[in-house]
């Protein structure tokens, strides 16, 4: 009776419903960074203040902006959030909301890309969606220098976009590329989207001369990113994974078990993230291999695929970058927003294949990522509200302390405010001469 009765409703009204839902998600999100974003220039952020600094007193050069920053090349990021500081007065909450922005498109492109290529019902993108909205990725979510990393995803969403309607419009090919350039220039691991769209045009079965302009332009992109490179900035990171690779391998299975939140209360610690990370890494593998195995799945896979790809590579650029700084690093939230996507590919491909293949098991398989998710959306919710007020906190404190930088201890300054302690006063002392950021309106 109820199969009868509401199935058939459901399946008629999929696409609202799950553009309902989602929206509900986004909008709680949002939520989520209005109560607990802090209007403050937190650690990465002081570099931006120097940016702005030199734009001020007229100094601003293209040198200043292709810089590394650490590991990273982030031209148009820093030319974002210039441009979002000088209007909203360097308030840190604007580059916030413009993550949230990137991501509610990122995701709706996704959808729509992933529905015109497997032709199932949208209710299936619907966890998946819970995930990418995952209050995990607070660390980001509440960083407003973080827009660089959601930048990335937004043009990965647009490039596949991009390719897969290039197919009956040659000139939108041309897009994909413009935003992969954007991503490459974004941070290290934008670099990967070119794997991603490779991989895209592959399983689509797009025409061999294509995929060569795609690996032509990338290996172009690529290698000026590489141009003057500083590899002592990346803190020797390569020769570490490469003298360690157990530790290494380790490392990679915690970063993308990550997606599971830790908590004592439920017995979930690093052993159960790396074997969650091991399990999402096997199904990424099996991914793979079923479509190599049945070459036609490509035209149905190409968006899990894409995704998957993506996030394996961006996993194996951060364990380069960060493995040798110890294993905490692989559990922290900056690092989980990457691997949301992963897992959301993950899911993805596995729902492809139980709605359009025989393939035996894949039920089991859609039970085991049924409850992966449904334990990572409550964990997430969960671990959200915990280190979202502690983060909260942690910002008003910086708050009080840029505001009295003249006198801010350097004990209390370098965890939370600035590692560079000496280059604080004159940066704070500068906010405040032009009264930007906790200086623009605040009490005398």
């Amino acid at each position: 009776m109820i199969r009868t009765r509401w199935l058939p409703w459901i399946d008629t009204h999929a696409r609202s419903l799950s553009a309902s839902v989602l929206g509900l998600v986004a909008i709680a999100y949002l939520s989520f960074v209005y109560y607990f974003g802090v209007n403050v220039p937190f650690q990465d952020e002081w570099a931006v203040v120097i940016l702005y600094r030199s734009a001020v007193h007229g100094q601003l050069s293209l040198t200043q902006l292709w810089t590394q920053h650490n590991e990273n090349r982030m031209l148009f990021p820093n030319l974002l959030m210039l441009g979002l500081d000088y209007l909203s007065h360097f308030d840190t909450k604007v580059e916030m909301y413009g993550s949230v922005l990137m991501l509610i498109v990122a995701v709706a492109l996704i959808a729509v890309v992933y529905r015109r290529t497997t032709a199932i019902s949208p209710m299936w993108f619907v966890p998946a969606g819970l995930v990418l909205f995952g209050w995990t990725q607070y660390a980001v979510a509440l960083q407003g220098f973080a827009i660089a990393l959601y930048l990335i995803l937004l043009c990965l969403s647009v490039a596949l976009v991009a390719l897969a309607a290039s197919r009956r419009r040659p000139a939108l090919f041309v897009v994909a590329i413009a935003a992969a350039t954007v991503a490459s220039y974004s941070s290290t691991q934008g670099l990967a989207i070119w794997a991603a769209g490779l991989i895209f045009l592959l399983a689509r079965g797009y025409p061999r001369s294509r995929c060569w302009w795609w690996l032509a332009s990338a290996a172009c992109i690529s290698g000026i990113y590489w141009i003057g490179f500083v590899w002592s900035d990346t803190g020797g990171g390569v020769r570490w994974a490469v003298a360690n690779p157990a530790p290494t391998l380790h490392y990679i299975y915690l970063l993308v078990g990550s997606v599971i939140p830790a908590s004592h209360a439920l017995g979930i610690g690093a052993s159960a993230q790396a074997a969650v990370g091991a399990v999402l890494l096997l199904l990424s593998l099996g991914t793979f291999g079923y479509w190599l195995w049945r070459r036609n799945a490509g035209e149905w896979l190409a968006v899990p695929l894409a995704l998957i790809a993506f996030g394996v590579l961006v996993d194996f650029l951060i364990t380069i970058g960060r493995a040798h700084l110890g294993i905490q690093t692989a559990t922290s939230s900056r690092y989980t927003l990457f691997n949301l996507w992963l897992f959301a590919g993950v899911w993805l491909g596995v729902a492809a294949l139980a709605r359009r293949s025989q393939l035996p098991g894949t039920r089991v398989v859609m039970i085991l990522l049924a409850c992966l998710t449904v334990g990572q959306v409550l964990g997430s919710f969960h671990s959200g509200l915990i280190e979202g007020r502690v983060t909260k906190s942690q910002r008003e404190q910086a708050v009080a302390l840029v505001r009295n930088y003249a006198s801010a201890p350097e004990d209390q300054v370098i965890p939370l405010v600035y590692q560079l302690y000496p280059g604080f006063k004159p940066l704070a002392g500068f906010l405040a001469h032009q009264h930007l950021s906790v200086f623009y309106r605040a009490d005398p």
